[in-house]
């Protein structure tokens, strides 16, 4: 199983590729919301949701 850094890095060269492609601005977003932004975000929730009492000045 890859680590975190792994799929992160992988999840980048993803974004870079579709960016990069010939699709419509349009289809790009849909690429990059589905297949980089929502993975990446599943990846770090844990720090997404840190409640307000473990929260550090």
């Amino acid at each position: 199983m890859a680590t975190k850094l792994e799929q992160e890095e992988y999840l980048y060269r993803r974004a870079i590729g579709i960016i990069e492609s010939t699709d419509t601005d349009y289809d790009k977003e849909n690429l990059l919301f589905q297949e980089v932004w929502l993975p990446l975000a599943e990846l770090y929730k844990d720090r997404l949701s840190v409640p307000k009492a473990e929260e550090k000045p």
